[in-house]
């Protein structure tokens, strides 16, 4: 991957690279100039000079010239003066030599050194002339004799060789150091120009460019556009952010229509809450109003059955034994409207029972035991593999009541009709047996019972997970709504009270817990959540 790192440890590079260049390109037009400054000084200061020394034995002509037209003590005075300016040149360009070294010139430097030699020898034979000069019978031939003395010195000098380059070289070589600096440094400022602009679409692609994005996106999620998703395809660490960020969208996006459904949720079990109360009220009153007939009714039919042999004995024996059944009814369904009654004040009481330590993994694999010990139940298959307790504070009778209620109901969503309708109805007049006792009918004469309830119990730090899950026939989203309204049952008539859910629900919210049910529609099964807090007291405090 070619990460961020990388891209700006290659910008550096490219800046040190620029640097370097320019640096380069000038350190060396700065050391090529001092080399011509160098080359200058060198032929300038510390070589004899050739053109110097002839300037100077040159000017010995002018005052030997006929032309002149200054007497003969101002010609004599006039040469002196420009003989010794000729020895004092032609001493300094001795100097020079001496400082020479011959294995430095070696072609040239003896030539140089004897040349010089016989310029000052001849410098020497024209100061012996020169007291001649103002003598006026012998003026004329002296001039004569130094004009030809003059002559052949400077013949001599013109033939001294050139030590280095010479005017002519080095102006030659400085323009060509010239033009090669102008060259390299034309070429190392394009380079640095390309590499520059190089840098800065780099960075603009790499850098810039996806920041831009980063902030674009952060502003759109800011401003509650939550679908937003960034797209970067640099491959660094900028496009692992993106990625980070569309993740941590795509997470709070679920958080919050989790959140949502919570509060959704939240907001019905109030109103549930609200209801239940009211019914609660409104249950225990009217238990209590009829709990009292119930019980008249049900001594009466005792006692009626315990003395219709008596009061029938001059009555046929199928009229006996109809008034035995019917008394039968009347004491088992009087008995039946106490249980519902009892269940109803079961309902109304809010408060709950001792709590204290118990293992819920316990309690569970007793109702399976309780339920499978019902023939029934034999063909549907529990599965529940957990072994490990799991300790809470719990009331062990009311929770042992809530999976009671949760197992058995899935285990009646399991069971399919195998003849005819799951209502218990009662036949027509004419094909009842009157001498008969009427005897609840069992289920292994009409059912087929099939299926698999799971049964999985999962700890967390605060709390513990109850998961049932059963492939019966499912629940559509009208029985979700009211799956915990009282007295709600998609039972036959006769087989449920709608009362066991809903007892369920207010004994978890007792226990600050939660009770949920989910299905995926009919044919799909029901799965039933309940989740309990490991310390009743620690969810009390933070409630």
């Amino acid at each position: 991957m070619f990460t961020v790192r990388r891209k700006l440890m290659m910008g550096v590079g490219l800046v040190l690279a620029m640097v370097g260049t320019l640096a380069a390109s000038s350190l060396w037009a700065i050391l090529s100039y001092r080399e011509v400054v160098n080359d200058l000084d060198r032929n300038l200061r510390l070589v004899p000079q050739r053109h110097t020394l002839i300037e100077s034995l040159t000017d010995l002509h002018e005052p030997l010239l006929p032309t002149s037209d200054k007497g003969r003590l101002a010609r004599q005075q006039m040469f002196e003066e420009r003989l010794i300016a000729a020895e004092a040149q032609l001493a300094e360009e001795l100097v020079k030599l001496r400082n020479l070294s011959a294995a430095e010139y070696p072609s040239t430097f003896e030539i140089a050194q004897t040349r010089l030699w016989e310029i000052d020898h001849g410098l020497q034979e024209l100061r012996e002339l020169l007291p001649d000069l103002g003598d006026s019978k012998i003026a004329d031939e002296t001039v004569a004799r130094l004009m030809i003395k003059v002559a052949v010195v400077s013949d001599i000098a013109m033939g001294l060789p050139e030590f280095g380059t010479g005017l002519t070289g080095l102006l030659r070589s400085a323009r060509e150091t010239y033009w090669a600096s102008f060259l390299w440094v034309t070429i190392s400022t394009v380079l640095v120009v390309l590499l520059l602009g190089g840098v800065v679409i780099g960075g603009y692609r790499w850098i810039f460019k996806p920041w831009a994005k980063l902030i674009e996106g952060a502003s759109r999620v800011a401003q509650g556009k939550f679908e937003y998703r960034l797209r970067l395809n640099t491959n660094d660490e900028f496009a692992e952010l993106a990625d980070s960020f569309n993740r941590m969208t795509a997470r709070f996006v679920e958080i919050r229509n989790d959140l949502d459904r919570q509060v959704h949720e939240r907001t019905e079990q109030i109103l549930r809450q609200e209801r239940l109360a009211g019914l609660g009220f409104l249950a225990a009153g009217i238990a209590h109003e009829i709990n009292n007939p119930l019980t008249a009714i049900r001594w009466t039919s005792e006692s009626m059955l315990s003395r219709v042999e008596a009061l029938c004995k001059s009555a046929a024996p199928q009229d006996r034994a109809l008034a035995e059944n019917y008394l039968k009814m009347i004491q088992s369904e009087a008995a039946r409207c106490q249980q519902i009654t009892a269940k109803l004040l079961d309902f109304a009481r809010s408060e709950g029972g001792k709590r204290s330590l118990n293992d819920l993994t316990l309690i569970i694999h007793e109702v399976i035991k309780l339920v499978r010990a019902m023939s029934k139940y034999h063909q549907c298959s529990i599965v529940f593999e957990r072994s490990a307790p799991c300790i809470l504070e719990i009331d062990a009778n009311e929770m042992k009541q809530v999976v009671l209620n949760l197992v058995a109901n899935a285990l009646d969503a399991m069971e399919v009709p195998a003849a005819s309708d799951r209502r218990v109805r009662l036949a027509g007049p004419q094909s009842v047996d009157i001498t008969k006792p009427i005897e609840p009918t069992t289920a292994s004469s009409e059912w087929t019972a099939t299926g698999r309830l799971e049964i999985r119990l999962q700890e967390f730090t605060d709390h513990v997970e109850v998961e049932f899950q059963d492939t019966g026939c499912g629940m559509t989203p009208e029985v979700l709504r009211n799956i915990f309204v009282p007295f709600y049952t998609t039972k036959p008539s006769g087989q449920g009270t709608g009362l066991g859910l809903p007892i369920s629900h207010r004994i978890v919210a007792d226990h600050n817990g939660r009770l949920a049910a989910s299905s995926d529609g009919p044919g799909h099964g029901s799965t039933f959540r309940l989740s309990l807090p490991r310390s009743a007291h620690a969810q009390d405090e933070a409630a």
